[in-house]
């Protein structure tokens, strides 16, 4: 590299850090402690309304070590096309999952219409069940001992086929013409997929099956082949989508052939009851996430929308959504003050997730921000929630 493109390539840092120290000026300068309400037990809810911007700052924050409250993701219309707003995908909550305190949207997704419109873009995992596999966004987890994780996780899932050969798979989601996916019934009653070869399989033995899980490995049996794509899917049986370019490495293909699948990660989330996808990540160890100068992530450092994100410290989770696109309400916020907004709530880690016009949060029973796209609620993939489990509502303020 010459002295002229170092000294060039030095002063874009520089010029990355100044934004992130005016971002923690322009935050510390106008921020007052926030008050929080107890709106249950060991959640509360805190409202910061700065007139610079003008900005307005919705928190919940609760306790995570408490055995009574429970982090789900959830689906929207529990299928993969099933897009709802988050209020929806709250009242869908069965009971035995427990009482919802509060909810906000989640990964970003397939938003324009197309065939597999409403799609996660990455990772998610819902009450142990596999819903899809991570891209190269960032994720966040509660990992099997309870311990909340961010960080790349990266698939390892394949199908081993009987002469050994193993091939990678996606988990209900688009596939490549020279790639696989394995399909489950939570993407709905059949694959939409319009050529390849799909392989409708049904269990063999007692072993495990679905839901499918992370870290999991279970037998297949080959029931049909259907060619042409779009294959219809039961309630137990899963399709191996093989696009053209693939299936003609694996001819003959017939029923009666036996299969392995199995799902693996890195790092391991076998255990896993609770996973979604976001990015990008905000605050590492208490300090912001430097991000590369130049392009569309630097702009994005202070281009204001509306913003949601997730963080949390050694006690306590932040639902965090700062409303946007409204000049007299709030202006939203940029990557760089998002995440000193995070860091002086006292969160050690944070993810950015979905914003725009997904951006919601939901608190018992209201949706308490101000959506903006004239105030009515996006329909979105996912959501994570707030439960109450174990208690009894009635003893539980």
């Amino acid at each position: 590299m010459t002295r002229q493109a170092t000294r060039i390539g030095c002063l874009a840092l520089a010029r990355v850090a100044g934004l992130w120290l005016w971002a923690s000026a322009a935050w510390a300068l106008a921020a007052d402690a926030p008050v929080y309400t107890e709106v249950s037990g060991g959640v509360q809810y805190a409202h910061i309304s700065k007139p610079q911007g003008p900005l307005s700052i919705h928190v919940v924050r609760f306790e995570y070590h408490r055995p009574d409250l429970r982090l789900l993701s959830t689906l929207g219309r529990k299928a993969i096309f099933g897009l709802a707003s988050v209020r929806r995908e709250v009242a869908a909550l069965p009971p035995r999952a427990g009482r919802p305190l509060a909810a906000i949207n989640g990964d970003f997704f397939i938003i324009r219409k197309e065939p597999y419109q409403g799609d996660p873009h990455g990772l998610q995992i819902s009450e142990g069940q596999l819903v899809s596999a991570p891209d190269l966004a960032p994720c966040f987890w509660v990992d099997a001992s309870g311990r909340p994780q961010m960080g790349a996780v990266r698939s390892q899932c394949k199908v081993l086929w009987p002469n050994g050969k193993a091939v990678p798979v996606g988990i209900n989601e688009p596939r490549r013409p020279d790639g696989a996916a394995l399909l489950t019934p939570l993407l709905g009653p059949s694959t939409r997929t319009t050529n390849g070869v799909e392989l409708i399989l049904e269990p063999e033995g007692q072993g495990p099956w679905l839901p499918l899980r992370a870290g999991q490995s279970c037998v297949a049996r080959v029931r049909a082949v259907v060619p042409n794509g779009n294959a219809a899917l039961g309630t137990n049986s899963m399709v191996l989508s093989l696009g053209p370019q693939l299936a003609a490495q694996f001819v003959p293909l017939a029923a009666g052939l036996r299969l392995r699948i199995v799902t693996a990660f890195a790092p391991e989330l076998k255990g896993v009851q609770t996973a979604i996808s976001g990015g990008p990540a905000l605050v590492s160890h208490g300090h912001p996430v430097p991000r590369s100068p130049g392009g569309k992530a630097a702009a994005q450092l202070t281009e204001r929308n509306p913003r949601t994100a997730i963080g949390w410290n050694g006690q306590d989770f932040y639902f965090v959504v700062v409303d946007g696109r409204k000049k007299d309400l709030s202006v939203g916020v940029g990557f760089a003050e998002l995440a000193q907004i995070m860091i002086e709530l006292g969160c050690q880690e944070a993810l950015n997730l979905d914003g725009g016009g997904s951006t919601t949060l939901w608190l018992n029973g209201n949706v308490v921000n101000h959506p903006s796209e004239k105030g009515v609620e996006r329909n979105v993939a996912n959501a994570l929630i707030l439960v109450r489990t174990g208690v009894p509502s009635g003893n539980v303020p």
